[in-house]
């Protein structure tokens, strides 16, 4: 067997104008792929991220009855709420934090525009430990919330735009009581944010709790939501039943219940990739096929002479199959290569789509900004994909020599 392998490879090199175009064929194409599937991983697992470090958190608790009409009486008491959730996490490991916060529909409205929002009544130091809306206003753009300074909002670029409005401009948030009174407060600008999530930035605007609690009209210490940051995805999936089950009477979805869209995108994530990779390798398969039928043709008199001086058909199909996977798998090896050599700087510095579609990703909730990811399991399928592509492509050549008549093969010219 030894000799096989070893006649095997040295065939590889006897050509070195056909070996080098499918071998490069097969490097580019599994460079390409490795490149899409780290940038598939990247987009998805980052919006994920975005969504859960700006917008849903891990996990959140409502009133059972708050999210059918956001109803500003479906509240409950902080302190009853805080409680449950340390039993909860008795025990646990994982560290987490916990905002609460008041949600507010109303309408936001300058001397120019009125438009409609969600405000979220929060502490400010319990806030910045659960979302990183803080972080998105850029030293030019004011500051979240910070400050003993009372009556001041933190809104997005898009709405300060609308309405025409910019840091310390007053504006006015009209919203309805508990009672089905209007309720309107004069604010000022403290700070405007940017997000990757534009549908966000549109509707949401954040005050400070203590600045519009007195108008709402809801029992002391009410709250419409708690949002608990986890340390990953997979501590939610432990942590998320646990606490549906304790919290029965109240409403508590995960991240995935909130935003079922992109969970459900990152469920296929590796699906996705593995079927992205197939077509690739299905497409380099028929190269690699063509190729080595053409090789079997130049060296017909050449498999003759070995199959008349007593060489098996098995070792000639052996020697065969271990040509294409020794060319595809060396190709591959060289594409994946060249796919994490350039991937790992830009897992640091990221991609910018802006620069091809603008922010139109951001429309729908997804960053412009794709940071590619390489992970073990990937780059383990992608070889064992390269792998198998190489078996199967094989075959067909590999039969096809098997069906030479050593005699009529020698005399072929």
């Amino acid at each position: 067997m030894k000799r096989i392998v070893s006649l095997a490879w040295k065939n590889i090199g006897r050509n070195k104008v056909r070996s080098g175009v499918i071998l490069s064929a097969i490097a580019i194409g599994l460079f390409a792929g490795t490149f899409m599937l780290a940038f598939l991983n990247g987009w998805v697992i980052g919006s994920v991220n975005s969504d859960i470090e700006i917008q849903y958190s891990h996990i959140q608790i409502h009133d059972a009855d708050f999210l059918t009409n956001y109803d500003i009486s479906a509240c409950f008491i902080r302190e009853d709420i805080e409680e449950k959730i340390e039993q909860c996490m008795d025990g646990e490991q994982a560290a987490y934090t916990v905002a609460y916060r008041l949600n507010l529909t109303g309408m936001l409205a300058s001397p120019y525009n009125a438009i409609g929002v969600t405000a979220q009544g929060v502490w400010e130091d319990e806030e910045k430990q659960v979302t990183t809306v803080w972080e998105q206003i850029p030293d030019s753009m004011g500051a979240y919330l910070s400050g003993d300074t009372k009556m001041v909002i933190v809104i997005s670029s898009k709405m300060a735009d609308k309405l025409k409005v910019k840091l310390k401009s007053k504006i006015v948030f009209t919203f309805q009581d508990v009672q089905g009174d209007m309720q309107s407060i004069a604010f000022r600008v403290c700070g405007i944010y940017k997000t990757t999530n534009t549908m966000f930035d549109e509707t949401s605007v954040f005050i400070k709790y203590n600045d519009v609690f007195d108008y709402t009209g809801l029992p002391v210490g009410a709250v419409h939501e708690a949002a608990i940051r986890l340390p990953d995805l997979e501590t939610c999936k432990t942590i998320a039943p646990q606490m549906k089950s304790m919290l029965s009477d109240m409403d508590v979805q995960d991240w995935t219940e909130l935003n079922p869209a992109i969970a459900i995108v990152l469920t296929y994530t590796d699906f996705m990739a593995i079927i992205m990779m197939g077509i690739f390798l299905l497409a380099l398969s028929f190269g690699i096929v063509n190729t080595m039928l053409m090789a079997i043709l130049e060296r017909t008199r050449e498999l003759g002479m070995l199959g008349a001086i007593g060489m098996s058909k098995g070792n000639i199909f052996s020697m065969i199959m271990l040509e294409t996977v020794f060319l595809t798998l060396l190709g591959g090896i060289v594409g994946i290569v060249l796919g994490v050599v350039l991937i790992a700087p830009l897992q640091e510095t990221g991609i910018d789509l802006k620069i091809f579609i603008k922010d139109y990703f951001e429309d729908f909730g997804f960053s412009s900004f794709v940071y590619p990811i390489l992970d073990t399991k990937m780059l383990v399928q992608t070889i064992v994909l390269v792998i198998l592509a190489g078996i199967l492509s094989a075959i067909y050549p590999a039969r096809k020599a098997l069906k030479l008549k050593p005699l009529k093969a020698i005399r072929a010219v």
